[in-house]
């Protein structure tokens, strides 16, 4: 019997692709559902999944202890403004209820539903602006969209 060895043509980034789209399905599953908390935690896999790239920023002291490290981007500046509005309109609820005070509860709610809202559609645009991410979206055939094949004529 022959040793074969398998080789693939494309790289880890197929598997990438396959994991954010399982990712993408729960997080519209749990959208749908109304499950905000967790809808929230699925877009932090995304994000997470998204910066695989990214480098980290250590800082050290004279003597080369490392004394802090952190994410060196700028998206990060952004996904931390609008999970702290996340937070904040998630408090909001809190406090409302809290309270008793109905109104607010329910314009609180809304507000927490829109800011999960915008997380996820930041995200979406932050992952098309990534490139070769997402499948072809023009591809005639689903076959080849995955690779990025080119446009095959139409009989």
């Amino acid at each position: 019997m022959a040793q074969t060895f398998y080789q693939p043509d494309r790289d880890a980034s197929l598997g990438l692709i396959f994991r954010l789209n399982a990712l993408w399905e729960k997080a519209d599953r749990r959208a749908l559902a109304g499950n905000h908390d967790e809808w929230e935690l699925v877009l932090d896999r995304i994000f997470s999944n998204l910066l695989y790239r990214e480098s980290v920023e250590v800082k050290e002291d004279d003597n080369g202890k490392v004394t802090d490290v952190k994410l060196s981007d700028k998206d990060m500046e952004v996904w931390e403004k609008i999970k702290r509005k996340i937070r904040e309109a998630k408090a909001g609820k809190t406090s409302a209820l809290k309270q008793k005070k109905s109104q607010l509860f329910n314009q609180m709610k809304n507000k927490h539903y829109e800011s999960i809202m915008f997380y996820d559609i930041w995200l979406r645009k932050f992952m098309q602006s990534l490139g070769q991410l997402y499948l072809k979206e023009v591809e005639h055939n689903p076959s080849r969209a995955l690779f990025g094949g080119a446009f095959e004529k139409r009989r």
